[in-house]
């Protein structure tokens, strides 16, 4: 590309003189930095002399962004963004094959943007052109911290009007008082004539403050106005301003111009209140007629209506009543139940209908449960047949014995020696009989007889006593009770219980069943006995009597119901204990489970009403 200059003939050089006056008119008189940065562009341009292409990039707070090229509407090709991107990452200035230049603009230590210049040929002395762009530098570095000093009176002077009205809310006791503090200390701030804020509900807008105004009628054409004019706003979803500026993004303003129309005013400014991505109500602004809002003024306005809306949403739900907080809890989870997103949700409560579902149908077998025994359906007791003394034991409690089989033996001595003292007297007396009828001495034979019947007799009671001295199973049983191992030699009386026995084959079943399912219990239903020795097996039972006695066990009231033990096993003894689970009847799954909470509950209730 030729350079212009040197093209120009000479008319031409008084043109271009009179342009780079008006380049400069212009750099002295621009304010805003991105036509300050336009303008020095083309004056570098034309300092430069023959160029492709250039463009300058500046921090924006919105990143890295080009704010002036040329030619006008030029896009930097992917030579100038590489360039002027290795220029910001290492902050310093970058030639490329000696027709790219880019030079790093730095302020106070920071690199805020760079000018990246294309030459149509590889320049011989890059040098002495950054010189030239080092004396344009100081001009753009100036007006960006200019730009920046600027930036942060108008953040500073924005911040207070924030703070001033968030502490007038803040002292208010509810939110009415809030949003009046807040709309009148936002009025003095920005010297508006009214402001007001209303809420969203249903789709509508309701006013609920107007500014240095306690009470207002909602029902008047202008407030029934206004409220429009701010739902106009919401549904935008975006700041309206009447009249609108070149410049601000399109939205439609209707509303305003016909509540402008109504009341004479100047410029009019609806903020929506966002709080998490959700509208919860408008801001209003009015200008006096004549007046307008300045950009700093709707800089505040959108800073005040994003840090009041959390805070009146809050004071909203704190001013709420216990029930319209559950109310409003349970319609948001049914919205987000019932809405897009929250798939775990959603997963849970699918879960949950199924479990309903599934309990709602599912039936299954109620049984009351109870702690038992194995006891023996007859239970013989054997006791001493005399006064004596243990001479064997053979069995303990817990060997199975059979019929005819010895238990224990008592000593028999002593019953001996009685045997023999009855016979020889038996034989005595016999002697003397027999003397009597020689000497035909009919009293003395009538005493010889008799003595000798009672010899008879006392003899005949100790054989019988010495034939029982041996305790004899008189059936095939257990021995439940009795150890004599440790009693050799003890002296007994007659009658004193010795051994315990059950037949084999032939018990019953002890349950403990409590009293609060006492009444589930008939006698004939049917069960299924697991015993702790023998986990792996169940043996069938029959409730065959209920005993009304209850009995204190472990804390808990008891009723001992017996039942029948239909199925036996050489495995069973009496003594085991295990759990009986009695077959009641069918019911919903639901109902079996949770029936002993009812009926906690049921007594409960009646304990604790007056």
């Amino acid at each position: 590309m030729a350079d212009s200059r040197d093209q120009a003939g000479p008319g031409q050089g008084a043109e271009v003189s009179v342009l780079d006056q008006a380049l400069w008119s212009r750099f002295s008189e621009d304010r805003d930095l991105r036509d300050f940065a336009r303008v020095w562009l083309a004056l570098q341009i034309r300092d430069l002399g023959a160029l492709d292409c250039a463009a300058l990039v500046l921090e924006t707070g919105q990143g890295m962004i080009p704010v002036a090229t040329w030619p006008k509407d030029y896009r930097p090709s992917p030579e100038i963004a590489d360039a002027v991107e290795e220029a910001l990452d290492k902050s310093r200035d970058v030639v490329i094959e000696g027709r790219i230049l880019v030079k790093t603009l730095i302020v106070d230590g920071e690199v805020m943007g760079a000018a990246a210049f294309q030459f149509p040929v590889a320049q011989p002395d890059p040098g002495r052109i950054f010189r030239t762009l080092s004396w344009g530098a100081g001009w753009i570095t100036s007006a960006i911290r200019r730009d920046l000093s600027l930036s942060d009176k108008l953040e500073r002077e924005k911040q207070a009007a924030v703070l001033d009205v968030l502490g007038a809310a803040l002292d208010a006791a509810d939110t009415r008082a809030a949003a009046i503090a807040a709309v009148t200390q936002l009025a003095r701030r920005l010297d508006c004539s009214q402001v007001a804020v209303g809420f969203l509900k249903r789709r509508r807008v309701r006013l609920e403050a107007v500014s240095d105004v306690a009470d207002f009628r909602m029902d008047s054409l202008y407030s029934e106005k206004l409220a429009q004019a701010m739902a106009e706003a919401t549904d935008q979803e975006g700041t309206v301003l009447h009249p609108r500026r070149e410049g601000m993004a399109y939205a439609v303003t209707t509303l305003h111009a016909e509540l402008a129309r109504m009341k004479a005013t100047g410029d009019l400014l609806t903020v929506p209140l966002f709080v998490r991505e959700r509208i919860m109500g408008a801001l209003h602004l009015e200008k006096r007629p004549g007046e307008t809002f300045e950009d700093l003024d709707l800089m505040i306005a959108e800073a005040v209506g994003a840090a009041l809306a959390p805070l009146l949403d809050e004071k909203r739900r704190a001013d709420r009543s216990a029930l319209r907080i559950g109310a409003a809890s349970l319609w948001r989870q049914v919205k987000r139940l019932l809405g897009p997103g929250y798939i775990g949700r959603k997963l849970v409560a699918l879960a949950l209908i199924a479990i309903v579902a599934f309990f709602a149908i599912a039936r299954g077998d109620y049984r009351v449960s109870a702690e038992s025994e194995v006891q023996g359906l007859v239970v013989r007791s054997l006791v001493s047949p005399f006064d004596g003394h243990i001479a064997e034991q053979y069995v303990r409690a817990g060997d199975v014995i059979r019929e005819g089989e010895p238990l224990a033996r008592l000593d028999e001595r002593d019953l001996q020696i009685e045997l023999l003292r009855w016979r020889t007297d038996l034989s005595r007396f016999e002697g003397e009989y027999d003397r009597a009828l020689g000497e035909r001495n009919a009293a003395a034979a009538r005493i010889a007889s008799a003595e000798i019947e009672q010899a008879r007799s006392k003899a005949a009671l100790v054989e019988r006593q010495i034939a029982r001295s041996a305790l004899i199973a008189p059936f095939d049983a257990l021995v439940i009770e009795g150890d004599l191992s440790q009693s050799i030699g003890r002296a007994v009386r007659r009658g004193e219980e010795l051994f315990q026995i059950a037949p084999l084959e032939s018990y019953r079943v002890a349950l403990e069943v409590e009293e609060i399912q006492l009444d589930d219990i008939r006698i004939g239903q049917t069960g299924t006995l697991v015993l702790s020795s023998l986990p792996d097996q169940g043996y069938a039972i029959e409730v065959t009597r209920i005993t009304p006695r209850l009995e204190a066990n472990d804390g808990r009231n008891v009723a001992m119901v017996e039942g029948q033990l239909l199925d036996s096993s050489p495995q069973i003894r009496p003594g085991m204990r295990g759990v009986a689970k009695v077959d009641v009847e069918e019911r919903l799954l639901i109902q079996v489970w949770a029936q002993p909470i009812i009926d906690w509950i049921r007594l409960a209730l009646w304990r604790w009403t007056p």
